[in-house]
């Protein structure tokens, strides 16, 4: 792994979360790099102290996505979720302890059921990243793992970065969130076995390489699967101009 895929060149320290990092610096396939300080991805923000949300703030952020569901929100509210400084939206990207699907087994099974059946949520979460062609935007679900995974990797998709680069990406996380995992723990849900939930709370570079494999054979990569979505070829331009310039 290299210096542009290394989690202490992108990893906002946080004293109220752990999994906080910058999408931007990672290279693209004709040779650019993803822009910084334009897109974040997260865990949950509902711990963040006033300095963690200073921080956050003079970053540019302006805007704020949390993927999480209704009980999340009102077990754990986001401290921007009334705030004055950045505009907050909830988008529920579904529950990752439940599906549409019976089939699930695995992480890779969940975020591939996520691009087939939770299409107009994420199209409403790209619509939103969108909005503003120079406005930094935040996104995180609650270990910033699953939804937030999903959507990073169609971000970095969409700017051109390399399959390897994305998957990587998303590994990072089991480092950020070992100090959480014993918190991760106690949220597992009866019906769901102890053996089960913790495969379902790890980070393994094939669940990733699943959903991109789904993604390029099914959709054909990231910006046609936005546009079969919905997602406008204006907005699909937008993106790649905050991703890339």
């Amino acid at each position: 792994m290299n210096a542009a895929t290394t989690s202490n060149e992108r990893r906002v320290s946080m004293e109220g979360a752990y999994n906080v990092r910058d999408l931007g610096g990672y290279p693209t396939k004709d040779g650019r790099a993803v822009r910084r300080g334009m897109f974040y991805r997260a865990d949950g923000l509902h711990k963040l102290t006033a300095d963690d949300q200073k921080e956050i703030v003079e970053r540019g952020v302006r805007a704020i996505v949390d993927l999480r569901h209704g009980r999340e929100l009102e077990e754990a509210a986001n401290v921007f979720a009334s705030s004055d400084r950045v505009a907050y939206n909830n988008v529920s990207l579904i529950n990752p302890t439940q599906s549409t699907s019976m089939n699930i087994r695995s992480l890779g099974d969940l975020y591939v059921d996520i691009l087939d059946n939770v299409q107009p949520q994420l199209l409403q979460v790209f619509e939103l990243l969108a909005a503003d062609p120079e406005e930094s935007v935040l996104f995180h679900c609650a270990a910033g793992k699953d939804r937030t995974g999903v959507t990073a990797a169609l971000l970095l998709d969409l700017a051109g970065v390399s399959r390897d680069v994305i998957v990587a990406d998303y590994a990072m996380t089991a480092a950020c969130l070992s100090p959480l995992m014993e918190e991760l723990r106690k949220g597992r849900p009866d019906v769901v076995s102890a053996e089960m939930y913790e495969k379902f709370l790890g980070a393994e570079p094939e669940n990733m390489e699943m959903m991109l494999a789904h993604l390029t054979d099914r959709y054909g990569g990231a910006e046609s699967y936005l546009k079969t979505i919905g997602l406008s070829d204006e907005t699909v331009q937008v993106l790649k101009s905050k991703l890339v310039g």
